[in-house]
């Protein structure tokens, strides 16, 4: 593939970034409903723990997906307590129920919501939500001060080291969108998805990514981030699950996706999944301007400050449940998700 693929854009009419009104949707795309299941217990705990406090991601309404129906339940030793969407969806929610306690708020950077879990000992929590879900053309609108922020370096996308090295030998067309698919064709053609057992893909590690070349879909688009925003192109990173297909009434998910947007002056965001591109050569002009609608997005970001503050501060990421246990990142935490029919 050596000519840039033909971009259709949808139009869109809301800020990217906003949590506090449903954007408004271009609902000529095609689109899929569904259901889905999250699920998170900590059952496990070290002897004398006094403190377990678990976050999970709230899904929230994007450009390309609505959210309904979204309810928690929630079991710690005799307590039991249900949140349903009234609760999840309005702000600074705080409550408390036989000694567990639970806030919902949005991030403090980033872009989504979380909802925090206080117990004094083994908790289990299960969000339901139903999904629609549309294919993703780009375009939308951003602040100069959004833009910004997305040309600064992260934690694991620095940009002083060998990224942004190879990012100023390759070349740039004249604009941003020729520059966006000659990294794209950069990053596909060098790296090689693939998760070897004990390996260290999986962190998004821009730099690790460039000597490796190979990784996960963070490491994909970590990658190509770096590369933009050397570019001076502002690039952001979105990440939730892939979603089945089939006509089975439930399916398991195997894990969560991600995938990245780079913005263009004359297109707006610009939506690319090279991870899934090296997986299917035959798609790799679709997903250079295109995200198919077997996905949902949980959260948008990276470094991302959740509310309150879990003791180690900033997480890389935020898609599977966090938890701390006295203070301190405790991982025994067992994950399962479903796509339900619908």
């Amino acid at each position: 593939m050596n000519s840039r693929p033909l971009l259709v854009l949808g139009l869109v009419l809301f800020s990217c970034r906003s949590t506090e009104t449903r954007p408004e949707l271009d609902l000529s795309r095609p689109s899929r409903t569904f259901g889905f299941v999250y699920k998170a217990a900590v059952t496990e705990l070290p002897e004398g723990a006094e403190e377990v406090r678990t976050w999970i991601p709230i899904p929230i309404d994007t450009l390309d997906q609505t959210i309904e129906g979204v309810r928690v339940v929630g079991f710690s030793g005799n307590t039991n307590f249900e949140l349903g969407s009234a609760e999840l969806e309005g702000d600074d929610v705080e409550g408390a129920k036989g000694g567990v306690r639970w806030s919902v708020r949005n991030f403090h950077s980033g872009n989504g919501r979380s909802l925090c879990v206080t117990s004094r000992g083994p908790i289990e929590l299960e969000m339901t939500f139903d999904v629609t879900r549309y294919e993703t053309r780009g375009g939308g609108k951003a602040s100069a001060k959004q833009l910004q922020m997305d040309l600064a370096p992260n934690t694991l996308i620095p940009l002083d080291g060998k990224v942004s090295q190879i990012a100023t030998e390759l070349r740039s067309e004249e604009d941003a969108l020729g520059t966006g698919h000659e990294l794209y064709r950069h990053v596909l053609d060098r790296m090689k998805y693939d998760k070897p057992e004990g390996g260290r893909w999986g962190r998004g590690d821009a730099e690790w990514a460039c000597d490796s070349r190979y990784g996960n879909c963070t490491d994909f688009h970590s990658y190509f981030m770096g590369l933009a925003r050397t570019k001076g192109i502002p690039a952001r990173f979105e990440i939730g699950f892939s979603v089945p297909g089939g006509d089975e009434p439930e399916k398991d998910v195997s894990g969560y996706h991600c995938w990245a947007f780079f913005w263009t002056d004359d297109h707006g965001w610009i939506p690319v999944d090279i991870s899934e591109a090296d997986k299917h050569p035959e798609k790799a002009d679709y997903f250079f301007g295109t995200l198919d609608y077997d996905r949902v997005t949980m959260t948008e970001g990276r470094d991302l400050l959740l509310d309150p503050a879990p003791a180690i501060g900033k997480l890389n990421f935020v898609v599977y449940p966090y938890v701390e246990v006295d203070g301190k990142t405790w991982t025994r935490v067992t994950r399962s998700f479903e796509r339900l029919r619908r």
